[in-house]
């Protein structure tokens, strides 16, 4: 009785990488470092989750690099579109026991914060004048026309389930904690053209 060759056909044992491959491997995966939550958040997360979504024209894929190219292939009437609240919308306030508070329903933020965080504890890369909190920045008129009332709005958009926010919440603070100026200013002005659609 003969022994038979039990391996499948023309399939080898693999190869023992060398000492120097494993070595080359470990130098590019260390290379990825900080670059990958950068690059991972110019995906969005309903990309990976296999779902396609168009921007309220319906002329871009709704990303931030979508915004930069037009849809090229046909697209199904009913494509889901992406959008979120405007700030105007976290922005309305109400008086409760003679302080000023949000009018509507804040998402549950992380980290135990709140409406009454100071932004710069979020927001840590810029400075307002008076150390406001998310709240004070989001309530018009004294800060409408800085970045971070934008920044907010998209996280606080992120946060949120009322929409097809293309983003997560960590992946809104990766794009402005970004230290590359045009993934910044790119992200903030996806943020402001496509994800401000429904008003108060």
């Amino acid at each position: 009785m003969g022994t038979e060759n039990i391996d499948p056909t023309g399939l080898g044992k693999p190869d023992t990488p060398s000492f120097g491959a494993i070595a080359r491997r470990r130098i590019l995966l260390q290379g990825v470092g900080k670059g990958a939550a950068v690059l991972a958040a110019t995906v969005p997360i309903q990309t990976l989750a296999g779902q396609s979504l168009l921007t309220f024209d319906g002329k871009h894929q709704c990303s931030v690099s979508g915004m930069t190219s037009g849809v090229h292939s046909k697209t199904p009437t009913n494509t889901p579109v992406c959008g979120g609240y405007s700030p105007g919308w976290w922005g309305q306030s109400m008086t409760v026991s003679g302080k000023l508070v949000p009018k509507r329903t804040w998402p549950a933020l992380p980290k135990f914060w709140t409406y009454k965080t100071k932004c710069s504890t979020v927001f840590t890369k810029r400075t307002l004048t008076g150390n406001p909190t998310l709240f004070e920045v989001m309530n018009p008129p004294n800060f409408a026309n800085t970045d971070e009332f934008h920044w907010i709005c998209a996280w606080l958009n992120a946060l949120s389930t009322s929409f097809n926010f293309p983003y997560t919440g960590q992946q809104v603070l990766d794009f402005y904690n970004s230290t590359s100026s045009t993934v910044y200013e790119d992200a903030l002005a996806f943020f402001k053209t496509y994800m401000e659609t429904h008003a108060p």
